[in-house]
């Protein structure tokens, strides 16, 4: 007798987990489904190694960034 009131609540609770994965699924996980296909197919944009700036010329402007810290306080 116990054994199939356990079973029963624990067929009612997959049910409504089934469920609510369902309409979380029609609702968010088709477009987070693409998205995620789509970024994954994209080639990495925004990096160009041939317009990289020059390290020499950033070290400059950290230093005087640096320096000018110093004199604030």
């Amino acid at each position: 007798m116990y054994l199939n009131v356990i079973l029963t609540i624990f067929v009612i609770v997959q049910i409504i987990t089934m469920v609510l994965i369902y309409k979380w699924w029609k609702k968010y996980g088709r477009t987070l489904f693409k998205t995620f296909t789509q970024i994954k197919g994209m080639s990495p944009g925004g990096f160009n190694p041939s317009k990289m700036p020059d390290m020499g010329q950033m070290m400059k402007q950290f230093e005087s960034m640096t320096k000018n810290m110093g004199k604030f306080k």
